[in-house]
């Protein structure tokens, strides 16, 4: 083949792909513009949630939140879930597993502090910690793990 006449063949060729191409770039709908997002306003960091507890009560509190005991000068402060082993919801486990929290206890008025990690179950840890005249007990650890249900008691 003459290389004039395949040349014209390929431009030919080429052409008709271009305008293949085109064509159905013309039947998609058309392109929206990128709409400018405002930024949010500026909030406040969110500040530990605070509530009261008699002794005796029961009281559930969220990773961050504290809690002041009404009769005494101490508060409890969820501070974190530390570990958690047990089953997943809707899993079947051979071992029941147990979950593991940190709580902080203070008493203002003394200046005095303490940590405690209280478990699910009896077998890893504690299950209470005493603290000024108070008792904490664990009752239960959500299946999250982000949130706590204690008992507040005279020690």
């Amino acid at each position: 083949m003459d290389p004039k006449k395949l040349l014209v063949v390929l431009c030919a060729l080429a052409g008709l792909a271009c305008g293949a191409g085109s064509s159905a770039a013309r039947e998609q709908p058309p392109a929206t513009l990128p709409t400018l997002v405002q930024p949010a306003p500026a909030r406040e960091q969110p500040r530990p949630v605070k509530s009261t507890v008699e002794l005796g009560d029961t009281i559930t509190l969220k990773a961050g939140e504290t809690t002041e005991v009404a009769s005494k000068d101490v508060s409890i402060r969820f501070t974190e879930l530390v570990s958690d082993s047990r089953c997943a919801q809707g899993m079947v486990c051979v071992w029941e597993g147990e979950a593991v929290v940190a709580l902080t206890l203070a008493e203002p008025g003394r200046g005095e502090r303490t940590s405690a990690e209280l478990a699910s179950t009896g077998r890893g840890g504690r299950q209470s910690v005493e603290f000024a005249a108070c008792r904490v007990d664990l009752v239960a650890v959500s299946s999250g793990g982000d949130q706590v249900t204690l008992r507040v008691s005279k020690a």
